[in-house]
């Protein structure tokens, strides 16, 4: 083999170890490559992923800046009405309240009944359900629930029952049925504490 190569002339032993070197260099860059390239695939799909997390995150913040706007416009509803609320809240209140709009509306209150005596006011946190009838034409009867529901101690009115008199002398009249929750002191304070926060 030794003495093969000392046949060969300079030039060809040159151009051997240069095509050996550049086969070597060659060989050695293919298994770069490929490594290379399926390390910058990986690369591709993990910044790719990465992007459609941060495009989700992005409309998550939108959207949690809305909800955000929302709750402060709600508190500040929520603020106002609670410096309605009148100092003192007992049934005289609820029912002069309540008489008040009746007489503004045209209709008249036939049943005033709280569930449970109105006495302990100032001790109770939960609200208090009041069972009222009125009756009266449809649209005093529709202008007294709105404003019903605008006084600022009433929590919620969740049922109301209108029906037609059954008598045949006035058939314009209705009589509705409606279940009130007014707000206990202790409750509006909970309400306050609440608004701080």
């Amino acid at each position: 083999m030794m003495a093969q190569w000392k046949a060969l002339s300079i030039w060809h032993r040159f151009g051997l170890l240069v095509g050996m070197m550049l086969v070597c260099l060659l060989g050695i860059h293919l298994v770069m490559w490929q490594t290379m390239s399926h390390s910058l695939e990986e690369l591709q799909r993990e910044v790719a992923r990465l992007d459609q997390e941060g495009h989700g995150l992005l409309q998550k913040t939108d959207s949690l800046k809305a909800i955000e706007r929302d709750i402060n416009a709600l508190r500040e509803n929520l603020a106002a009405r609670v410096r309605q609320l009148p100092e003192h809240i007992e049934s005289k209140v609820f029912r002069r309240d309540v008489m008040g709009i009746a007489k503004r509306r045209s209709v008249t209150v036939r049943v005033w009944k709280p569930e449970g005596p109105l006495t302990g006011l100032q001790h109770s946190e939960a609200s208090i359900p009041i069972a009222v009838r009125v009756e009266g034409n449809f649209q005093g009867t529709v202008q007294f629930l709105d404003d019903l529901r605008q006084l600022a101690w009433v929590e919620s009115i969740p049922s109301i029952v209108m029906a037609g008199r059954s008598e045949n002398d006035d058939s314009s009249l209705l009589i509705t049925n409606l279940v009130m929750h007014g707000l206990t002191p202790l409750g509006i304070e909970h309400v306050q504490q609440l608004l701080k926060t």
